[in-house]
């Protein structure tokens, strides 16, 4: 290459480092800006100086272990080397290093030392939780080493194993590199193959690997407690690890340290031989294939396998205790829940403790019809699953009511702008919000639609019972949430007109709004201006330069609607926002709003985590919250492994200034203690300085509720035999109105269960028994009690017919009512959804509610959206259905005071060829009628029966294939069978 070909090539490599380096002091500034303006630069600062006080320690202390290995073996190199074609061909290397090898030596230290420190600094949460990290309080069951030392200790001590290992290898590498560039290590020719100097060196770094090995090799049995059990299939080892495999791991630390000592004595000369260190070496590989590998197999499969309930009981039963704590369900409130096989739908319809709260509006189907009727301009739109929290009024009558609602944010929606809108002035200075919280009732609707009762576009509140101003807000404006991530530019100088849109006036609005100072009405629309903190201040060139380069936008300097009052907001959405500012920190999938003394906020669960906890269980966080609402309006939960979790903090996001504060909600939690005294000891709010008004709107959050409930499908079991066996285990229901095989959701319902003296908004899901999809196993319940305190009930149902959700749909699902309905809604072109089956415990029953919603198009605007058209019920295997919940609870109840036969009976008796039993009403109406066996069906009746489940078979095949025109023509066949089956049952006098 060309003098001037070198000098381009070395002006272009130092532009790339330039650039790079550069592009990097950038980043580092604008982030700082952006903790600043939250507040939060302890969390920047500590994390940026730990890295590189990191990145600095290994990286000297790689560069000078590298660089000794290499001056040794350049100091101690021979006079001359031998006359080979090997070393005439290493000859031009040797004359090119040997003048400047001090610089040779540096600057491959340097390299070498540079990669070290890269990998080190990623470590950074390692090392402080190892230097802050406190006791757990809580010891593993056969090493007795508290929690807190495998959590916070021991991965810090791992790492400098391997990084220890690397080392000696590096050191290794580097001394054969340069004892074979000057022949003190060659392999060919006449005489020894290796100088004494290059012997010593190379063997006290055999050695010392061989003493590392030792080491690892000891720590290595705190493992156990960690690892897959092959056996049993969970995590903690089990009798093959404790007996057998530690025994090993005892051998092979004497063996490595003897082979160590081996190996330095050959190092000084005693023999030239290498069949002692050999030998050393051969009897480490031997010990760990038979010790480490072929005895504990022998172990496992003639001791183990043969005896697995007795070897492996008592290793079983402390996963299931440490599995119970790290997750926290050890204070899992098991109730056995009596069902009654005919319970009293009377009973049900009295009922004052649930009934009248029982939640008809889904929040995941309603959004659509949210911002159909709550849109004052397309780019306004709704989060696609929607909310549900309770909140406290006064109705007409004086008097105080608690009840849940349907809570939405009215967000601007940056990919629904206009083509004009698009413009990056208009886009970023002007569309910077969204504007208003709204809310709908979940007991009643209007005509199908959601009965909002805040935030509304409307001053008539339609059919709704309930007003529409439930809710007040101060500032209706949302610059923070979950669809809106772009950058936007606020602020104008004293007395300037606003420019920030903000909504229409031709609307009329129940909040009262519009005495707002920064607000002005200009032309149809009213403009505001954002009057918050929480934004860094752009007014000056130097950081209009700075966050051009940032966000690569020249427009930064170019635009003049930058002024000297404007700031720039970023980083938006709330879930980023709380991880960004707590990276310590798992984050809740589904943040939901609230108004707390007047002002809009999220609230976001945060959960400490760690895969380190001994003889805990292991999930993967993604596949345990996985269900229906999952990527569609709720997040996606990393897949990673954990085994401990606790919901840690409260984090609440200011929904227009964007504040971030986080309050500590268990402040037993070790994790969150050390995090806490890492970053100054006042990142976290005490617990006890949580707001009351906050804290009426905390709720068991769902993504811990979704692990608990993956993990008791088996660790509900008590006792080790069992759950060894898994005779008890449970499966997590299907959700039955998906055509695809996906997770129920839980659901939040305000209501009173068994056991429970007042109502809690709680989380709820079911369970049927494994391999046995149409039988209800237990509900699951998750609440704060009156003290805020989290508790988890577990209600084992017993007695009874119960039905999963899965059978109750098809139930419900083939009853001429619903049938006709189907086949009148799918004739028609119209879709069905239906909304998520709750099941309640009430009375001595379970009480099922599955409301129906036909999507229609709404006038010009090409949109399906969807109406509440029925609500079906079945209580005792009574179905009602009907277009309000009264008028379905109506129906059981005068189908259990007439005695028909329940719909349960007819499918069983269907399903089981035909038998279909009957009821005998008893004289007094509120008692339990009986249930008697009727003698044999006619032939005539029984082939009608054939022909109707040949038809619903042939019907959910057709829901299944997605086609219209198959689904209509099957429905039309089980109708017409259905018809034939009650003319041949009255010609048989049935």
């Amino acid at each position: 290459m060309s003098r001037r070909g070198r000098y381009v090539l070395i002006l272009l490599v130092g532009a790339i480092v330039l650039l790079s380096v550069l592009g990097w002091l950038v980043g580092l500034r604008t982030d700082y800006l952006w903790y600043d303006s939250v507040g939060y630069t302890a969390v920047f600062s500590t994390m940026m100086w730990t890295r590189l006080g990191l990145f600095g320690v290994f990286t000297l202390a790689m560069a000078a272990w590298c660089g000794l290995n290499l001056y040794l073996a350049f100091r101690f190199r021979p006079d001359t080397w031998p006359a080979t074609s090997e070393q005439e061909g290493l000859e031009r290397y040797r004359e090119l290093i040997s003048p400047k090898a001090g610089w040779w030596i540096g600057g491959v230290a340097v390299i070498v030392g540079i990669f070290a420190g890269m990998s080190a600094q990623s470590r950074w949460e390692t090392w402080l939780l190892f230097r802050q990290g406190g006791s757990f309080g809580e010891s593993d069951p056969v090493l007795h080493m508290d929690a807190g030392f495998y959590v916070f200790e021991l991965p810090f001590w791992q790492f400098l194993i391997g990084f220890g290992f690397a080392a000696v290898v590096v050191g290794i590498l580097a001394s054969l590199s340069a004892y074979y560039l000057y022949g003190a290590l060659r392999f060919s020719g006449t005489g020894d193959r290796m100088t004494n100097v290059a012997r010593i060196h190379l063997s006290v770094l055999v050695a010392l690997f061989l003493g590392l090995k030792a080491v690892a090799y000891y720590f290595d049995r705190y493992d156990f407690t960690t690892q897959d059990n092959q056996v049993t299939g969970i995590v903690g080892g089990g009798y093959t690890e404790m007996t057998a495999l530690m025994n090993a791991k005892n051998a092979l630390i004497w063996v490595s340290l003897i082979a160590a000592v081996v190996i330095l004595v050959f190092s000084w000369g005693f023999t030239r031989s290498l069949a002692l260190p050999a030998a050393a070496l051969g009897l480490v590989v031997v010990t760990a294939i038979a010790a480490g590998g072929i005895y504990p197999a022998v172990v496992r499969n003639f001791q183990v396998e043969p005896n697995r309930p007795q070897r492996e009981g008592p290793y079983a039963q402390h996963t299931i205790d440490g599995t119970r704590y790290a997750y926290g369900m050890e204070d899992l409130e098991t109730t056995t829940y009596p069902v009654a096989s005919q319970p009293n739908a009377e009973t049900m319809a009295a009922d004052q403790s649930t009934v009248p709260f029982v939640r008809l509006i889904d929040p995941f189907v309603v959004s659509d019809a949210f911002t159909q009727a709550q849109q004052p301009r397309s780019f306004y739109d709704f989060n696609e699953k929607l909310d549900i929290d309770r909140y406290t009024y006064t109705d007409e009558n004086g008097e105080e009511v608690t009840q849940d609602f349907v809570v939405g944010l009215r967000e601007l929606n940056p990919s629904q702008l206009a083509d004009e809108q698009q413009d990056w002035t208009v886009a970023h200075t002007v569309y910077t919000h969204g504007w208003g919280f709204v809310s709908a009732s979940t007991t009643e609707s209007d005509s199908g639609a959601p009965c909002f009762t805040s935030g509304v576009l409307s001053d008539d509140p339609g059919n709704c019972q309930i007003g529409n101003d439930i809710i007040d807000v101060e500032k209706p404006q949302i610059y923070y949430g979950l669809l809106n991530n772009e950058y936007a530019i606020v602020g104008v100088p004293e007395n300037e007109t606003p420019r920030e849109y903000d909504r229409p006036i031709d609307v009329a609005v129940a909040d009262e709004d519009s005495s707002e100072e920064d607000a002005e009405e200009i032309g149809a629309d009213r403009y505001t201006t954002f009057e918050g903190e929480g934004g860094i201040d752009i007014g000056s060139v130097g950081r209009r330069l700075l966050y051009a380069w940032e966000f690569q936008e020249p427009r930064f300097l170019l635009s003049d609607q930058i002024n000297d009052e404007s700031q720039l907001l970023y980083n938006r959405n709330v879930r980023e926002r709380v991880q960004k500012v707590a990276p310590f920190l798992t984050v809740e999938a589904d943040p939901y709003p609230a108004v707390v003394d007047g002002e809009i906020v999220w609230i976001v669960d945060g959960y400490t985590t760690t895969n380190d906890f001994p003889y805990s269980d292991r999930v993967n966080l993604a596949d345990a919250t996985n269900d229906t609402y999952s990527g569609q309006g709720v997040a996606n939960q990393p897949s990673e492994e954990i085994n401990y979790i606790r919901s840690s903090v409260k984090a609440v996001v200011n929904a227009y200034d964007g504040s971030v504060k986080l309050y500590e909600f268990d402040d037993e939690d070790p994790i969150l203690k050390a995090w806490n005294e890492i970053y100054g000891g006042d990142l976290i709010t005490p617990k006890e300085e949580t707001p009351e008004s906050l804290e009426a709107h905390f709720r068991y959050p769902q993504d811990l509720f979704k692990i608990q409930r993956s993990l008791l499908q088996r660790y509900h079991v008590d006792e080790s035999r069992t759950f060894i066996e898994g005779s008890e285990a449970w499966a997590t229901p299907e959700d039955p109105s998906q055509q695809s095989p996906v997770i129920q959701p839980a659901y939040y319902v305000y209501a009173t269960y068994p056991e429970q003296t007042q109502p809690y908004f709680q989380l709820t899901s079911t369970f049927t028994p494994r391999n046995r999809e149409n039988a209800l196993a237990s509900l699951l319940s998750g609440y704060y009690d009156e003290n805020g305190d989290p508790k988890l009930q577990l209600y084992d149902v017993v007695g009874g017919d119960d039905q999963s959700v899965r059978q109750i749909h098809q139930i419900i699902t083939s009853t001429p009512e619903v049938v006709t309905t189907l086949r009148d809604a799918t004739q028609a072109g119209t879709q069905i959804e239906w909304g998520n089956l709750l099941a309640l415990p009430v009375g001595d029953g379970i009480l099922y509610l599955e409301p129906m919603y036909l999507r229609r198009q709404a006038g010009g605007q090409g949109e399906d959206l969807p109406r509440l058209t029925n609500v079906a019920i079945s209580y005792g295997g009574y179905v009602g259905f009907a277009p309000t919940f009264e008028e379905a609870v109506e129906m059981v109840v005068e189908k259990y005071v007439s005695g028909a036969p329940s719909e349960a009976e007819q499918n069983e008796g269907e399903t089981d060829g035909g038998e279909t039993p009957t009821e005998t009403p008893s004289e007094t109406p509120s008692e339990a009628p009986s249930t008697e066996a009727p003698p044999a069906d006619p032939p005539e009746v029984e082939a009608a029966i054939t022909q109707v489940l040949e038809a619903q078979a042939a019907y959910e095949e057709a829901q299944a294939s997605g086609s219209n025109e198959q689904e209509g023509a099957a429905l039309d066949a089980l109708l017409a069978a259905l018809d034939e089956l009650e003319a041949a049952r009255q010609a048989a006098g049935q």
